[in-house]
């Protein structure tokens, strides 16, 4: 084992799940219209993997972001600045913080091995949250820089190739069966899935941690 590979949010980073959407939906019903949040959440979810699949080429998180939301204020008849609205949940991306125990397992696994974060995600977003946590990784890729998004298996294979890596010398530790355990695994690399909300499940990782302090009984 040579390089550890970090998804970022929901793995090193908290998250709040279906924030983003509900912001905006809240946006649309504040002007009396009903919306059916089910199916708005599974729209918003939908709209970001079809232009993430590669299909239509790239675009930038911003990108997605503002084209889906003036999508549903065009449907809505709602007359508000998508881009303003894209840049202030972005904003309240970069406010992330760590999870507890993500500064001392990165510190440690810093003195024995490489350390990536690999995200879905802007350069701007990352780095901004890094900064303001004040964590330390070696190098940071997102799909922003790698043109492409987790699980394409061009994403894992760049970050192999740049560090003269093997898919047998690095392990992937992420929260997304699809993106850090189905994509790598695809490669070959080893996986780790972070269940911290202790769901279970088999999904063909190699191991199952709760949190980050887990990594401890799987380095051994």
């Amino acid at each position: 084992m040579k390089a550890i590979i970090f998804d970022a949010f929901g793995t090193l980073f908290k998250i709040t799940n279906g924030g983003s959407a509900r912001f905006i939906m809240s946006k649309i019903t504040e002007n009396g219209v009903i919306v059916d949040e089910t199916a708005f959440l599974d729209e918003w979810k939908s709209y970001y993997k079809k232009c993430t699949d590669g299909s239509c080429g790239f675009n930038t998180e911003r990108d997605i972001f503002v084209s889906r939301i003036q999508m549903f204020y065009n449907r809505y008849s709602v007359i508000r600045n998508a881009d303003n609205d894209a840049d202030f949940l972005l904003a309240e991306a970069f406010k992330r913080d760590v999870y507890p125990e993500t500064k001392a397992v990165i510190k440690e696994l810093m003195s024995k091995y490489k350390v990536f974060i690999g995200s879905n995600t802007d350069n701007d977003v990352i780095e901004s949250v890094i900064s303001n946590n004040n964590i330390t990784v070696h190098k940071v890729y997102t799909s922003e820089n790698l043109k492409c998004y987790k699980p394409n298996p061009i994403f894992y294979q760049k970050i192999l190739d740049d560090n003269n890596l093997s898919s047998y010398d690095a392990l992937f530790v992420g929260d997304s069966v699809t993106d850090d355990v189905l994509g790598p695994k695809a490669l070959g690399i080893r996986t780790v899935w972070i269940d911290r909300e202790g769901k279970g499940g088999d999904f063909g990782q190699d191991y199952t941690v709760t949190d980050l302090n887990g990594l401890w009984e799987v380095m051994k």
